[in-house]
């Protein structure tokens, strides 16, 4: 009956620990380079601050829209201001008034 007889190796003792390191090295690695990683959540958080003063400004444009449109309702109509934008959308005036150029 023969026997195989190995040398103990103190290599051999550091291949699962090495495999191991690899495998926590590319988890840590893809934690932080990865398409959710820290280093890309620092991105998106810019991205959201651009995009809530984005958002801010066309809040506050739409509601001066709003504004405006709600001066041209029957309730609130002032018809100085409806003579006063209809003359300066067809660029004319009464005949007894003073026109001042400004250039």
């Amino acid at each position: 009956m023969a026997t195989r007889q190995r040398k103990n190796s103190a290599l051999r003792h550091l291949v699962l620990p090495f495999f191991f390191m690899l495998l926590i090295g590319y988890f840590v690695f893809h934690s932080l380079n990865g398409g959710y990683g820290a280093y890309a959540l620092a991105d998106m958080k810019m991205k959201v601050d651009v995009l809530e003063a984005d958002l801010l400004a066309l809040r506050k444009e739409r509601e001066s829209k709003e504004h405006r449109i709600a001066l041209f309702r029957r309730e609130t109509l002032d018809p100085d201001m409806m003579d006063e934008r209809a003359r300066r959308y067809v660029n004319m005036a009464h005949p007894d008034e003073l026109v001042i150029f400004n250039n």
